[in-house]
């Protein structure tokens, strides 16, 4: 799990997300056991990238949220990933509710960097 996890961090940063929160609630009552918040400037770049997540990972339909692109939500199963406007993250505030969960994983290097 711990594979897949950072994967999609990385994977998540590389699509030009800012500010990748990772939080582990595998010990609450939730049907998921992680949970990501991103954000990036707008609408139309949030639709953007969420697209290119669903061709990514081979998902049937578009995320709820995704026709108005303020939140978008993925269900992965395990993995719930919220994919925020700046605007819309710091209205709802989900990292404030989550904050003692959250996990601190390294962005990996590229293998062309010293």
């Amino acid at each position: 799990m711990e594979e897949k996890i950072l994967h999609l961090y990385n994977y998540l940063l590389e699509r030009k997300y800012k500010d990748v929160a990772v939080y582990d609630i595998s010990n609450e009552k939730q049907d998921f056991d992680f949970l990501f918040i991103t954000s990036c400037p707008d609408e139309m770049t949030n639709k953007r990238i969420a697209k290119s997540i669903v061709e990514e990972f081979e998902l049937e339909q578009m995320p709820e949220g995704y026709n108005k692109g303020e939140w978008i939500i993925f269900d992965l199963d395990d993995i719930i990933i919220h994919c925020f406007t700046i605007r819309a993250r710091e209205k709802y505030n989900l990292d404030k509710l989550w904050q003692s969960k959250k996990v601190e994983l390294a962005k990996k290097k590229n293998k062309n960097s010293n």
